[in-house]
């Protein structure tokens, strides 16, 4: 079914000509399509909600409809990969549930075997109660019996020892992680915010420009880290001084990888600064989004501080003079 409304899909899009060719909408598209199956299984309704408004956008008729149908792909896009992320997640807890009954079952195995060394220790216990008057072979053997069966069961009991030990100081392990990832993760976000809040205003022959650095993302990757994303607001209160002049987001790479590969992250770079802006408010009219790739260094790609300093995005009001 999602194989048929993917295939509809394309035909539309490749059957339906417009008199301007709307770049946003083809990029989209593109990037859409690059979606895989397997994706789209964890999350079908989702993805039909996509393909039906990119539809619709093709089809609008008027430049505030395309820009509103726009606006709600990108949120649905989101939604969907939030729900596909969700689907991996609810894939991983049932992998772990099912290895946390492997791990019960082989507990009761070996509680029961225990019990049976104990059962067994005290049935040699018995018969050699109960044969006390027999030759004095029989009583050796029984009592050797009783004694092998009793280090069994000293060995099983050092054993569960052993494996109590190891689980406790495994978990003590795991918390003093989890203690060490929250204090770097707590000092990531406020030198974060801080260089957000730090980031100055410069005057270049276009206009004002911010520019953001590398440390803003991932490394390799396309979005912003959430404690970026969540301290934007020194951006938009930049872009806001000027609300009637155009802002241009212009993602930057070094030149390190392959041309298109650099391309493409300057492009979902800029896009997820743009991203950011929109959910805090900002004019979606104001905001142009270009990727630049390598093609613009600011400094030499020979050296690592020079390559650091190519790796940003640039926002740049167009025009903008200092106040």
């Amino acid at each position: 079914m999602i194989r048929r409304a993917t295939a509809a899909l394309c035909l539309v899009l490749v059957g339906c000509a417009t008199p301007k060719r709307d770049l946003n909408l083809e990029r989209l598209g593109a990037q859409w399509q690059q979606s895989s199956f397997e994706e789209r299984e964890l999350a079908p309704v989702e993805a039909a909600r996509v393909d039906r408004l990119l539809v619709d956008w093709r089809a609008a008729a008027t430049t505030r409809d395309r820009e509103q149908l726009a606006y709600l792909v990108e949120l649905r896009i989101a939604l969907y990969q939030t729900a596909v992320a969700l689907a991996r997640d609810q894939a991983k807890l049932a992998a772990l549930q099912e290895q946390n009954r492997d791990l019960q079952l082989a507990a009761a195995r070996q509680e029961t075997e225990r019990a049976h060394l104990e059962a067994e220790k005290m049935r040699l216990q018995s018969v050699a109660d109960s044969e006390i008057a027999e030759r004095a072979v029989r009583d050796a053997q029984a009592s050797e019996t009783a004694r092998l069966a009793q280090t069994q069961a000293a060995e099983l009991a050092t054993s569960q020892a052993d494996a109590a030990n190891q689980l406790t100081l495994l978990r003590t392990r795991e918390a003093q992680l989890a203690q060490r990832e929250a204090e770097l993760r707590g000092l990531e976000v406020k030198s974060l915010r801080l260089q957000l809040a730090g980031l100055r205003a410069q005057k270049t022959e276009r206009g004002m420009a911010l520019i953001m650095g590398d440390v803003f993302f991932a490394s390799a990757q396309g979005a912003l880290k959430p404690e970026a994303r969540d301290n934007l607001a020194p951006v938009l209160e930049f872009i806001a001084k000027y609300p009637k002049l155009p802002v241009s987001i212009e993602g930057h790479t070094d030149n390190r990888g392959e041309e298109a590969a650099n391309l493409a992250l300057s492009q979902r770079r800029a896009e997820s600064v743009r991203l950011g802006l929109l959910a805090l408010g900002a004019q979606a009219g104001q905001l142009r989004v270009y990727g630049l790739g390598e093609s613009q260094p600011t400094a030499s790609n020979n050296s690592a501080s020079g390559r650091a300093a190519n790796r940003r995005v640039e926002i740049v009001v167009i025009g903008a003079a200092e106040n």
